[in-house]
């Protein structure tokens, strides 16, 4: 985006957002904070790229922190644990860092997140975009078994490639968790607290929006703990289509995520609290994920074949899944 552009996107954005607290605190975090800790401090360094690490098949659990993942996987039944960096601190970061511009024609992507397809589609031997033709419209996401069942499918038809399944969940909206899901909420005339509840209330707006789980901490409308539970049980859900997975597929698997959400921490050089999962930001929180090895049966044996540019997917069903999934 060059200066005219940035300053039009600003200009645009103070006209329709000017009163909106919400939109005051993306700007920070895109123009001051996020660019700060890409360029200066902590930046990418020491970040892993996945497609340089040894797997044949690498599950993705869509914003799943490290700390989530070891309160509630079974470590012990994987043959190796750590954590590493993310490359990014959102799907659309740590796609364009991994893959954008590649030439992977060795590997096979099952994804339920569109922005796969919107920001690499023709890096791939094969994309599977299960966010297409299984995407729950009542749940507003693509639920785990159906990715699981796409992930057999690519396993049994390319024996040859390398295969990365890439699990909506635990991102949200919460399956199961109506209250907590927030997907689609228009709230008009709102004070963002409740002081019945013991919550100062701060940040009033008479704007409509939709509100992510994220947003409504801030708010007060939720508590850290019941997040945190939901969270964890929307992770379960994914864990339990993996051990699925592995019951059915050969080969080294590594179990990790794109990146983390914060709940509230404090980021820096502004010490402002940070609340789902802002675009260059590079707190701990955020870009420290799990990196699970599992050894199962014979390695598979992989060669390169070409790739093809091709996805099913046009602009306004791309857009319209986004918005599904809290993206827009």
């Amino acid at each position: 985006m060059g200066l005219t552009d940035t300053a039009s996107y600003v200009l645009d954005g103070l006209r329709e957002s000017y009163d909106d607290p919400f939109w005051w605190r993306e700007r920070v975090f895109e123009f001051l904070v996020g660019p700060f800790h890409t360029n200066v401090y902590p930046t990418r360094k020491g970040s892993v790229s996945v497609m340089d690490e040894d797997w044949d098949t690498l599950v993705l659990l869509d914003a799943c922190r490290a700390d989530l993942f070891a309160e509630r996987a079974r470590l012990a039944d994987y043959d190796d644990y750590r954590t590493v960096t993310s490359r990014g601190s959102t799907t659309r970061e740590w796609v364009r860092q991994n893959f954008a511009g590649g030439d992977f024609g060795d590997t096979v992507y099952v994804t339920s997140n569109p922005y796969v397809s919107r920001e690499a589609g023709d890096a791939f031997h094969r994309l599977v975009e299960c966010w297409i033709d299984e995407f729950d419209d009542e749940r507003k996401t693509v639920p785990p078994e159906a990715v699981v069942e796409a992930a057999k499918r690519a396993h049994e038809e390319y024996p040859d490639k390398r295969v990365i399944v890439h699990f909506m969940q635990p991102h949200h909206p919460f399956v199961g968790e109506h209250e907590l899901s927030f997907a689609g909420w228009q709230i008009e005339g709102e004070t963002h607290g409740d002081e019945s509840d013991g919550i100062e209330p701060d940040h009033p707006t008479d704007r409509k929006r939709p509100y992510t789980p994220w947003d409504a901490l801030w708010m007060g409308h939720v508590s850290r703990d019941d997040l945190w539970r939901a969270y964890g049980d929307n992770l379960s859900l994914a864990l339990d289509a993996v051990d699925d997975l592995l019951a059915d597929v050969e080969g080294r698997v590594v179990v990790t995520s794109d990146h983390g959400n914060m709940l509230g921490e404090r980021t820096f050089p502004l010490p402002l609290r940070v609340y789902g999962h802002p675009k260059g930001v590079r707190n701990r929180e955020l870009v420290e994920v799990p990196w699970a090895v599992r050894d199962v049966g014979e390695r598979r044996t992989v060669r390169a074949g070409e790739t093809r540019s091709v996805t099913d997917s046009d602009a306004d069903d791309l857009e319209d899944r986004l918005a599904d999934l809290g993206y827009v």
